[in-house]
């Protein structure tokens, strides 16, 4: 009963502000007053990047291009996935090439009997390539988010117009000479 009328006086609440919100809108229709018009936003390529830097997505948040930083962290996410599954493979060969090496009777392998000296190898060889890869796409994405940043920031207010017309005119150049001219205007 109670939590009923909570819900009650809070519907009431909402209603009571639409309407007063409703009215302070017709006041203001029909009431001259100068528009104040809010700026244009104009995003700072150095702001985007620097952000961008320092935390993978936040340039493209400043931007107001949300979508693009959820992509980001997707992509930080498998990245990271991927960097700590192949840092944990090459370790676990990393240690079975070494105690096979060693020849130590304590040590415990845990390919002992399934996969030879020489296949460890290999696969410890394989992970670490896998790793330095992961690395570096990890590494280049990371500069390519900064550097896509810095662009959208410079194309952010770029003018698409409809008025792209192309004129082919005739010219007289100063020393007399006659010929086209081939004028675009944007």
């Amino acid at each position: 009963m109670m939590f009923q009328k909570i819900i009650f006086l809070l519907l009431c609440c909402l209603s009571l502000n639409t309407t007063q919100a409703q009215d302070s809108l017709s006041q203001q229709t029909t009431t001259p007053k100068s528009v104040v018009l809010k700026p244009r936003f104009e995003p700072d390529a150095k702001k985007a990047g620097l952000y961008s830097a320092l935390i993978p997505g936040m340039g493209q948040i400043y931007n107001r291009q949300y979508w693009k930083a959820s992509i980001i962290y997707v992509g930080l996410g498998v990245a990271t996935y991927f960097i700590i599954k192949n840092n944990n493979d090459y370790n676990r060969y990393r240690k079975a090439y070494v105690s096979r090496l060693s020849n130590n009777p304590n040590s415990t392998d845990e390919f002992k009997g399934i996969l030879s000296t020489e296949a460890i190898k290999q696969y410890q060889d394989d992970s670490k390539k896998y790793l330095d890869m992961t690395v570096l796409f990890t590494v280049i994405g990371y500069a390519g988010q900064v550097m896509e940043a810095i662009a959208a920031a410079h194309l952010h207010n770029f003018d698409v117009s409809k008025d792209v017309s192309l004129h082919i005119s005739p010219i007289v150049t100063p020393n007399q000479t006659i010929g086209m001219s081939l004028v675009m205007n944007f």
